[in-house]
């Protein structure tokens, strides 16, 4: 989006550049991935009342103002504005209608209050890992609480709204976009630490002693961003607001399938892509070449190419049984990936090298664009994400739902969403810069269920048993929280005889049958990707509100499977939705449910859109 705001959108997001961590863009990054895609972004400098006074509703990010600048946002409200703050200057507290208490609480939860807002949120308390600004009540109503890790509610708000002059503000008592990517990508100060019990520096370490056991069902990063969905909905002005559907069109949910394969062969490979070509489905396969030295290396990619050439082919054919660029290339064909999956036990760097290297010179290349490091070994806060960005790698699965930390002190196992989240979101540094790589949690490890290497730090149950695991979660993402569950089955079982590679089909078949006959597409990693890149950077333009009428224009890109559903509101104050027209053409509606908002949802192909939606009393 331009940084020179324009009237065609009811939305505009205000970034503070002299905020110690300036979290602004993350904020922009939470309201795409929320569908919200009709806003504009300004940096708190280039503000004006002539530029606030186009847009109905303002996000303004955390920081500090002058006295001037409170005046302007202030003038605003009063004049009939909508304003959404996040931890803001102390100035605006008595518009905000509460009254700075100076102080905070670290270590929080968030319960939600029965209000219009919060319909369809979790009334279970949700973690808060920033700060949050202790304020009393004056005239706001109460969105949110604070409340301490006892469940013990305290007297502050943690979200409040109220109407000021003309306008209404609304206030979230602490730097919300910062604690989603808390919440998303564990302590920063474990960075570096094997924390967990189970040997390595891996990303599940991020979340020892960080992340409530008690909440893991709950994806509590995702409930707080519909929570701010919900206000943005409500308040972005006298117009329905638009906006898309997280999953590709017609899609309950979304299995983001990949399998791990360390040195396998084309025979141990392919029952893994039959099972998925079954239902219709794709896989990712992360492939680690066996160890060679360089001069094996050339003389397999020789003999490979050999091989194709007419008459004298015969003679080189290669009775290795490993992939070749010829199997890769039929199976990226029929829509399956084939990326990369380094060993980076002697540093993150130096192993993305290797791998890369080998992987290319073997003739895989170009290597996918998703990617998945062995034993799922994490550098820094966010150090593996820049080295992967590096290598253009664009989705990282290496948040990973698996070792002892999942496990209670009673002895009982947890599932669910460690990272807090079925949607993937850019990786963000500790000082709030978005890098070029999405993070998609893989919520459903097989390893982690079976006894699939036998490591010790599995659950051990059967195939029965983790296929019904899986399922559960499976039903959480159709029937209550819309997500992408990445799963993981290695191919490796298909390699180590009969009673593993009979576990790991049936278990990979239940799953994958149940999630089709739910409604669950089954991508690879690759599709996946391709389709959250093509909704990230569909816009909103030209947008008009005319006697019951909204109309607006939208282009989408190649490259989403099934297309995209847009959302429109099926209710907008006293009026309903009637009618959908796309280009003039009458278009069929699907219900669906997101935060308690009710919407008609449009199945939209790739092309240049007008959009008419008509609502009448």
């Amino acid at each position: 989006d331009s940084d020179k705001p324009t009237p065609d959108a009811p939305i505009l997001l205000v970034t503070n550049p002299r905020a110690q961590l300036s979290f602004g863009a993350y904020l922009g990054a939470i309201l795409r991935a929320e569908g919200f895609v009709a806003f504009r972004m300004s940096s708190l400098d280039a503000i004006n009342p002539a530029l606030l006074a186009q847009f109905p509703l303002v996000l303004l990010a955390s920081g500090p103002l002058t006295a001037d600048e409170a005046e302007l946002f202030r003038a605003y409200v009063l004049a009939g504005g909508h304003l959404i703050a996040f931890q803001p200057d102390q100035r605006l507290a008595d518009l905000m209608g509460v009254r700075f208490l100076g102080g905070s609480i670290t270590g929080g939860l968030l319960p939600v209050t029965d209000h219009p807002f919060t319909q369809g949120i979790t009334t279970r308390s949700l973690q808060v890992h920033t700060p949050i600004t202790q304020y009393a009540l004056i005239n706001a109503e109460a969105v949110a609480w604070v409340a301490h890790r006892d469940g013990g509610r305290t007297s502050f708000p943690a979200v409040t709204v109220t109407g000021a002059g003309k306008g209404i503000a609304a206030l979230w008592a602490f730097d919300l976009p910062q604690n989603i990517a808390l919440i998303r990508q564990g302590n920063p100060a474990a960075a570096d630490q094997d924390r967990d019990g189970m040997e390595g520096i891996r990303t599940v370490d991020l979340f020892v002693d960080w992340i409530d056991l008690e909440c893991i069902d709950i994806p509590q990063a995702d409930e707080q961003q519909r929570l701010l969905g919900a206000m943005v909905q409500a308040l972005a002005g006298d117009a329905p607001l638009p906006r898309l559907w997280y999953l590709p069109a017609g899609a309950s949910a979304v299995l983001v399938a990949t399998g791990d394969a360390h040195g396998l062969q084309v025979s141990h490979i392919e029952p893994a892509l039959e099972l998925v070509d079954r239902y219709g489905g794709n896989l990712s396969i992360y492939y680690a070449p066996p160890p060679m030295s360089d001069r094996a290396r050339t003389l397999r990619r020789v003999r490979w190419e050999a091989a194709e050439l007419p008459i004298i082919g015969a003679v080189f054919s290669d009775d290795s049984g490993y992939p070749t660029p010829k199997d890769v290339a039929r199976w990226r064909d029929h829509g399956h990936g084939f990326g990369l999956h380094p060993y980076v036990e002697h540093g993150v760097d130096k192993g993305y090298h290797e791998y890369w290297n080998t992987f290319v010179k073997l003739g895989y290349g170009p290597a996918a664009p998703t990617v998945r490091t062995h034993r799922v070994l994490w550098s820094g806060w966010v150090e593996t994400a820049r080295v992967q960005a590096q290598y253009g790698l664009r989705m990282s699965l290496d948040h990973y739902h698996s070792g002892p930390l999942m496990r209670r002190a009673d002895g009982s196992w947890v599932h669910g969403y460690l990272t807090g989240s079925g949607l993937p979101m850019p990786f963000v540094d500790e000082q709030g810069n978005l890098l070029r790589v999405y993070q998609q949690h893989t919520h459903i490890v097989d390893e982690h269920l079976m006894a699939v290497f036998d490591t010790g730090y599995e659950m051990g149950v059967d195939a029965g048993e983790a296929a019904a695991i899986a399922c559960k979660q499976i039903d959480a993402a159709v029937d209550q929280y819309p997500s992408a569950l990445g799963l993981q089955c290695h191919i490796d079982p298909f390699a180590l005889g009969s009673e593993k590679a009979a576990a790991a089909s049936a278990w990979f078949d239940r799953v994958l049958h149940y999630a089709t006959s739910r409604g669950a597409m089954v991508l690879s990693a690759e599709q996946w990707l391709a389709f959250t890149e093509v909704r990230n950077r569909i816009g909103m333009h030209n947008m008009t509100w005319n006697e019951g009428i909204l109309t607006f224009d939208m282009v989408i890109e190649e490259g989403a499977k099934r297309g995209v559903a847009l959302l429109l509101p099926l209710d907008h104050r006293q009026s309903t939705l009637r009618q959908v027209t796309i280009n003039g053409f009458p278009a069929g509606t699907e219900r669906k449910c997101v935060g308690g908002i009710v919407y008609g949802a449009v199945a939209l192909a790739a092309g240049q859109h007008q959009v008419q939606a008509y609502y009448r009393a």
